[in-house]
């Protein structure tokens, strides 16, 4: 995803000869930034299943002071935290979703059409403030579900009621940053007429193959250099082709065997500018570690896409849901690059194929493709059994990485759903208080029959009043209890300071101490029971 033309934080300068102005973007080159990075992630954390319409990017932006670099921020973390439109059942439950299902009422547009239907059935195509609620009550009756229910189910795939979902592990402000540099850089070379570059040592197969691959047209200028040529689209813009053109040029500095360097000319709505690709910008495009496909891997990558679309021109009924693509943007890590020749994409996830080169780049390669699986699946080609930390297939064959693809895909929860949020929140944190549940599973008296997964194991237990608490929590909370004589007043206090929350501290405290009171009953009648003694 590249950064908006108008969002590319950048300074320009004159030249002497009346030129056109050099760029120079914005990188972010030391470490004052990540603690704001870190609050930016923090914030987007703990909004995690809210909706849309609770978040506010003024907060980023307040954040970073500037405002380009701000949405540039928010750019590189939409790959960790997305939008997601909450299924039926996450809001009515399985059994009613079932019986939704049972009448064709798979989405809330058929709820709609339905609805639609039974008002100009009923009422004449119009049905009144005052008479909504008994109209979708006595629509509802019969499809299991409320009311209520119905009403809220009628705009669930609003844009405002979206949940906001965090895609893998929560993401490293170090990775961000390296995302920024990379995608600054690429993103102003999509707005590029043309690309030239030095490339020391690059074979001249390379070139070639990785300009078809690309679909770039190329002149050769000398006999290590070269020039790419952008294309325009009907409305003259260069952006449309330009991220074909940027993936081509990243593509061949990073498999040089030497440094390379260039510069390109770059056209930012009506000005023209010069953009030298010197050690600065090199460095964002070829950190230390590297995982690119060579030639042979490209090749290898093209027949593996040829082969999976015979597979679906045919019929076959192995793909389950994966949709399979060529990309043009890297994986990003804090000290290593990863250009995937393959993604197979299925709702949220994104599974990565990498053909790794042979020689002296395969450790490289594999270094990079081990940092990168951190944070999203990857597969990589070409690699024998054993050699890899990553998943990897020695000899490709469409079947096999299908195969392997959907092994890989295996408890990737991707795109949580709000009852996995609680589970996450509650893990961490050992409790999710009653105002936190109902934002995100949903306002209603019925939060307890809502966790009941989350405390059919016994592990948790929900507290009225207070919320979803670990018992290991409860247990050692009331343990204090049985220390010294009984001080409420002190014992709501270390109470308040475990939570932290003064009014959850009070329901809490309520609860544990109507248990102890309750155990010591148990306790005081165990002992006044008579043992009865063996005849």
């Amino acid at each position: 995803m590249a950064f908006r033309r108008q969002d590319i934080p950048k300074t320009t300068r004159k030249v002497e000869d009346g030129g056109p102005r050099r760029l120079y973007p914005r990188f972010i080159r030391d470490r004052s930034l990540l603690p704001k990075v870190d609050l930016a992630i923090g914030y987007l954390d703990g909004m995690v299943g809210r909706k849309r319409g609770d978040l506010s990017s003024d907060i980023v932006l307040e954040l970073f002071g500037d405002p380009k670099l701000a949405r540039c921020m928010l750019t590189c973390l939409a790959d960790s935290y997305r939008y997601r439109t909450p299924d039926i059942a996450e809001i009515v439950g399985d059994e009613a979703a079932v019986s939704l299902a049972a009448w064709n009422l798979l989405t809330p547009a058929d709820l709609r059409a339905h609805v639609y239907l039974a008002a100009n059935g009923q009422r004449g195509g119009f049905v009144g403030d005052a008479e909504r609620p008994s109209f979708l009550a006595e629509i509802a009756g019969p499809l299991g579900i409320t009311g209520p229910e119905l009403d809220n189910l009628l705009h669930l795939d609003a844009e405002r009621n979206a949940r906001l979902v965090r895609v893998g592990p929560r993401p490293q402000s170090e990775d961000i940053v390296a995302r920024y540099n990379t995608l600054l850089v690429l993103s102003v070379l999509r707005h590029a007429s043309e690309i030239s570059l030095e490339l020391p040592g690059l074979d001249a197969s390379a070139l070639e193959t990785l300009c078809a691959r690309h679909e770039v047209p190329y002149r050769r200028t000398g006999a290590e250099a070269v020039r790419l040529a952008g294309r325009r689209n009907a409305v003259g813009s260069w952006s449309g082709f330009g991220g074909r053109l940027a993936r081509c040029a990243t593509q061949l500095m990073t498999l040089s065997p030497q440094a390379p360097a260039g510069q390109a000319t770059i056209h930012l709505g009506e000005q023209t500018f010069t953009f030298f690709l010197d050690a600065k910008v090199v460095a964002a495009l070829r950190p230390k570690l590297r995982a690119v496909a060579a030639c042979d891997g490209v090749l290898r990558a093209a027949v593996l896409a040829e082969e999976i679309a015979a597979m679906r021109r045919k019929g076959a009924d192995a793909f389950n849901g994966w949709t399979v693509r060529r990309p043009v943007e890297p994986l990003i890590v804090d000290g290593a690059l990863v250009l995937p020749e393959l993604a197979f994409c299925r709702g949220q996830i994104s599974v990565a194929v990498v053909p790794v080169p042979g020689g002296t780049g395969r450790a490289s390669a594999l270094a990079a493709l081990e940092l990168a699986h951190r944070t999203r699946p990857v597969i990589a080609l070409n690699v024998p059994d054993g050699l890899a930390q990553v998943p990897a297939l020695p000899v490709a064959s469409a079947p096999a990485l299908l195969d392997l693809v959907e092994r890989v895909a295996v408890g990737l929860d991707h795109s949580p759903t709000p009852l996995g949020v609680v589970a996450e929140e509650l893990t961490a944190n050992g409790w999710v208080s009653t105002s936190r549940l109902s934002e995100v599973l949903g306002q209603g008296d019925d939060l307890p029959v809502r966790v009941h997964t989350l405390t059919a194991e016994g592990e948790a237990a929900f507290v009225p009043g207070f919320g979803l608490c670990r018992v290991t929590l409860l247990d050692e909370l009331i343990d204090r209890l049985a220390i010294g004589p009984l001080d409420i007043a002190g014992f709501r206090a270390d109470v308040a300071a475990r939570v932290g929350d003064d009014l959850a501290a009070d329901a809490l405290t309520l609860h544990l101490l109507s248990r102890h009171t309750l155990l010591a009953q148990s306790d005081a009648f165990a002992l006044a029971r008579p043992v009865q003694h063996a005849a």
